[in-house]
């Protein structure tokens, strides 16, 4: 076994399976050789576990012989002499080094590692100004942490209760991430234990006259000049459907199966699922024009583009059936509301608008208790000449 130099080195020749040259002066330090590159390596037992352990030095060509020698030497005095892990004593620097950066430098990696990688562009776009406004502002230059749960509460005391909310649940997430990459010591999560402060919970539903009136205005609409016919048809499947606004703007015909009477979606809010079309529904897309240059179901008036630009139709649309107050993503929850009228239960429900857990759809089980009241009134008639 012959002490390593670069001329020993550059005489081992790589192989498909990887082998280890040793050095002959430093027991443990040795150069990898594998198909495509050559490393350095430090193999020894840890002072900790009694564990046979191997560190990388770095690879040949990016340090010398003379420098991988010296960091051995220092790995070798760890070891026997001070009795540490080389690696526990890597990974403390590493975890000492993430731990000194600010929570905007922090940000830029969850971004890259997180956010990106498991948030939709849509909610990527809707959380934007959130964090360039708000999170970011009050967090940028602090150290990822020295982050307490008093700057938590302090910074959501600053804001309306619906921006809390919603920046409270980025963050809390931020700060989950922080501590399993280790930029943050375990179970410190300053979020946890702050209280949320809800916004508004906007439950809208048309009642039985109002769908009436909606369903006139849509029918006088629909073929004239100012509204787009695609438009009205996408109005109409919210209503029949409870889909969410962007499933159906961003239906395609290969994701329509209209012989077994359902819609497939690849990527809603909650992922891949299916959607069943009623004979409402179904008439709805029937009627529509399919464009041979544009895949979606709902046409943009740019050719191979869906619809986008809704709102300002709807604004008047509400308007004249008298439901100003009623917005786009309101028809979902008359869906919601009509399905438990007709006796659909909550688990019924959930299933129909794509609820990832019923907890939230208990939203209408004050609706559900309504009817469920109607209906045992019904049975009460049975006991009339009771008592």
């Amino acid at each position: 076994m012959p002490q390593l130099t670069k001329a020993v080195i550059d005489r081992s020749p790589n192989k498909p399976k990887d082998y280890i040259i040793w050095d002959d002066v430093i027991a443990g330090f040795g150069c990898r050789i594998y198909p495509s590159k050559k490393t350095f390596v430090y193999s020894y037992r840890s002072p900790i576990n009694k564990k046979s352990s191997c560190i990388k030095i770095g690879v040949y060509g990016s340090i010398t012989v003379d420098e991988a020698r010296i960091q051995a030497k220092k790995f070798a005095h760890s070891v026997q002499i001070e009795k540490i892990d080389p690696k526990e004593l890597k990974k403390a620097k590493e975890v000492e080094v993430q731990q000194s950066v600010t929570f905007g430098e922090f940000w830029l990696v969850f971004t890259e590692k997180y956010i990106k990688q498991h948030h939709k562009p849509s909610t990527i776009n809707r959380d934007s100004s959130r964090i360039k406004n708000y999170i970011l502002p009050f967090f940028g230059k602090k150290s990822i942490t020295e982050i307490e749960r008093k700057d938590i509460l302090e910074f959501t005391n600053s804001l309306s209760n619906g921006t809390s909310a919603k920046c409270l649940i980025l963050l809390g997430c931020a700060f989950n991430q922080a501590e399993l990459w280790e930029y943050r010591p375990r179970n410190s999560n300053p979020c946890r234990g702050v209280p949320k402060h809800p916004g508004k919970m906007m439950n809208r539903f048309l009642s039985d006259k109002e769908l009436e009136r909606l369903d006139q205005v849509l029918a006088e609409r629909n073929g004239t000049d100012a509204d787009s016919n695609y438009t009205i048809a996408a109005f109409r499947l919210l209503i029949y459907t409870g889909c969410r606004l962007g499933e159906v703007l961003s239906l395609k015909w290969e994701d329509v199966n209209l012989k077994e009477n359902f819609i497939h979606l690849k990527d809603s809010k909650v992922g891949e699922r299916g959607i069943p079309l009623n004979e409402s529904a179904k008439n709805v897309i029937l009627g529509l024009q399919k464009k041979p240059d544009n895949p979606y179901v709902f046409c943009g008036s740019k050719a191979g583009y869906h619809l986008i630009k809704v709102h300002n139709t709807w604004n008047r649309i509400r308007k004249k059936a008298g439901i100003p107050d009623v917005r786009i993503h309101d028809l979902r929850h008359s869906f919601a509301s009509f399905a438990l009228k007709k006796g659909v239960s909550l688990y019924g429900v959930s299933k129909l608008l794509g609820h990832k857990n019923i907890a939230t759809t208990t939203r209408y089980a004050h609706l559900e208790l309504e009817e469920l009241k109607k209906l045992t009134n019904i049975v009460d008639q049975a006991f009339s000449k009771c008592g």
